[in-house]
């Protein structure tokens, strides 16, 4: 009834997920420990220091297992988490630095991590859109850890450096959280 008063919303989607859930669900299996229980699928985008973009062409064939397996599994929700490296912070805690400019640089790492997830999310539903299949925004989470989680605390050579600076992409199948779904009619 409310619908045949209202104009223009003829090709408006509404979220196949409910995006509150979906982030709780990830955030507890975070927590616990069991994000790779159920996961589908996973692989990792490595960046440069403060580099937020990447080369879509050096992805591409995971970008079209992601298409894939989302048109699969439609009830799987996606995880995009991003890292940064903590070498700078390590490096200005060896030296005595102040708790402020310690902070500012541990925001400025989550920041960047936040860009990066942020970054790899629209490029894969760009991606997925041009081969023709719609990803929803509402099934992704994001998540910038910065350097709370880095792959090696204390850095011993640049190879180990750079691999923390990554973005962590999971496609996670959840369907027994039947409450994060919303069915399409």
């Amino acid at each position: 009834q409310l619908r045949a008063g209202l104009v223009g919303v003829d090709d408006v989607e509404a979220p196949r997920f409910k995006t509150d859930v979906v982030a709780k669900v990830i955030e507890k299996k975070a927590a616990l420990g069991t994000l790779e229980e159920g996961e589908l699928f996973n692989f990792e985008i490595n960046f440069k220091p403060n580099q937020k973009v990447f080369s879509v062409d050096m992805y591409s064939d995971e970008f079209s297992k992601v298409v894939e397996m989302s048109a699969t599994y439609g009830g799987a929700v996606i995880s995009v988490e991003g890292h940064s490296d903590p070498h700078k912070i390590n490096k200005l805690k060896k030296k005595g630095s102040a708790d402020f400019v310690i902070k500012r640089t541990r925001q400025a790492a989550k920041n960047l991590s936040v860009s990066r997830a942020l970054s790899v999310r629209d490029t894969v539903i760009k991606f997925a859109e041009v081969n023709g299949v719609p990803l929803d925004k509402s099934q992704f989470t994001v998540i910038g850890h910065g350097v709370s989680q880095p792959l090696y605390p204390n850095p011993k050579t640049k190879e180990q450096w750079l691999s923390n600076m990554r973005v962590v992409f999971r496609i996670i199948q959840i369907e027994a959280e039947e409450e994060a779904f919303e069915p399409i009619e």
